[in-house]
């Protein structure tokens, strides 16, 4: 039988180290891959050659000029590295060799690894998407801090708050931010604040440090704990440069601890800022209202001036007395011409017997009058019923109004409003505000509905 009867093509030696290194490539494509350095040599045009071995096998490696120079260390024999790479085939000898595109020191290099897979992993699962942030409150009543209580970042916030807010109430949940146990301390913490209720807002916080030092915060158990939380939290964890998965996951990310509690509080001088511009707008809406009100009186009692009947008999009072002045002016043939006309109707009144018409004119015009009088006092009536309308709608919008009817305003000693018997405890002290002072009482039972 000839050997070659079923061969279709006869590879050249070039041929066949195409085809591995093409298979190779499109097999592996770019692979991780963890080793040590061995037999390193740099060329004079500053390429890198080595081997990367484990306990059983080696194999060849080249690291370019451009990808060497990146490295922020130097590679060295013995040295352990996590390196990306391309796997490929030497055509020129047929070996097989990785063509190193980056590497790292190993330790920190598997975190950064472990860490985009789960950031992959979460980011997948909708995590980090903005649709499940919460907004912060504006104005907190009480603040929860999980940290340690040795850490720097503690003092550090406690004195923004003091600064910054110091009327919040402060709720620390005491837990370890490095080491072994830290990931379900960290995790406990955020689900025992939101089992309590007790704050509004938490801040998770540590200081800066390695990659290794903040591990706790890139764990998934922690991650998933800031995702279920109700309460909103922001995400305060190292310097401004450090990035975990908890600043992912949180509702806010903070560059740092002390820029969380900026965050998370509002300033009391921007407090009272807003509550002078709030009092302002409404003194300038009252003293509209009270000017449109008196501009209306004035309307409604000139309009009522001009149609009362005094002002109608003043004015035939000034025309009679015109006409006087005229008649008085009067030559004196005029007024006997005057006087002749004045008889001549008479006579013609004499002979039409006016008493009639006369006594039924003096009954249209007392009914008229009787009308006229009854429409000008029910016109007073309904603006008078209108402005004590009003003046009783201005007086049932004061706050004194709601005191002076028996009503209480209760807050703690320290004047912070008090919404529901859950932020009161037993044996705490209250106070009552009344319409003519105040008065301490103490708690001694609490019933909710």
């Amino acid at each position: 039988m000839d050997p070659f009867e079923n061969q279709e093509h006869i590879y050249s030696i070039s041929e066949l180290n195409d085809e591995v290194a093409s298979t190779l490539t499109q097999a592996f494509g770019v692979i991780w891959v963890e080793a040590e350095i061995s037999n390193l040599m740099k060329s004079a045009a500053g390429h890198v050659y080595f081997s990367l071995k484990d306990e059983s096998a080696s194999v060849r490696c080249a690291m370019f000029r451009m990808q060497n120079q990146s490295l922020d260390f130097s590679l060295k024999d013995g040295m352990q590295i996590l390196a990306r790479a391309k796997v490929g085939l030497y055509k020129q000898r047929g070996e097989f060799q990785l063509i190193i595109e980056y590497a790292e020191e190993s330790g920190e290099g598997l975190l950064r690894q472990r860490f985009e897979l789960l950031k992959q992993k979460l980011q997948k699962e909708g995590l980090f998407d903005e649709r499940h942030k919460k907004s912060l409150p504006e104005i907190p009543e009480s603040i929860g801090l999980v940290t340690s209580p040795q850490a720097a970042a503690l003092q550090d916030i406690l004195k923004t708050i003091k600064r910054r807010y110091p009327l919040v109430k402060v709720v620390l949940y005491p837990t370890p931010v490095q080491g072994n146990d830290a990931t379900e301390k960290i995790a406990s913490a955020i689900d025992i604040a939101n089992l309590r209720e007790e704050c509004d807002v938490i801040i998770i916080a540590r200081g800066g440090g390695s990659l290794e030092d903040l591990w706790c915060f890139n764990e998934e158990l922690v991650a998933r704990s800031i995702f279920k939380s109700k309460i909103p939290i922001v995400s305060g964890v190292g310097h401004e440069t450090d990035f975990t998965i908890a600043d992912l996951v949180a509702d806010l990310r903070a560059a740092t601890p002390t820029a969380a509690a900026e965050i998370a509080l509002p300033s009391t001088s921007e407090i009272m800022d807003q509550l002078n511009r709030i009092i302002f707008d409404m003194n300038q809406s009252t003293d509209r209202t009270i000017s449109d009100f008196k501009h209306q009186l004035k309307s409604a009692s000139l309009r009522m001036r001009a149609t009362h009947p005094k002002s109608k008999l003043q004015l035939n009072m000034q025309r009679l007395d015109h006409m006087n002045e005229k008649i008085e002016q009067l030559p004196l043939a005029q007024l006997n011409q005057l006087g002749n006309t004045l008889k001549v109707y008479f006579s013609k009144l004499l002979i039409s017997n006016p008493n009639i018409d006369i006594e039924t004119n003096r009954e249209n015009l007392l009914r008229k009058n009787t009308a006229l009088s009854n429409a000008m006092m029910a016109l007073i009536g309904n603006k008078k019923n209108q402005f004590n309308l009003l003046t009783a709608q201005l007086d049932g919008a004061s706050p004194l109004q709601a005191l002076n009817r028996g009503y209480a305003l209760i807050t703690t000693e320290d004047d912070r409003s008090i919404k529901s018997v859950k932020k009161i405890k037993k044996g705490a002290s209250v106070k009552t505000k009344l319409s003519d002072g105040f008065f301490i009482s103490k708690v001694e039972k609490i019933d909710s509905d």
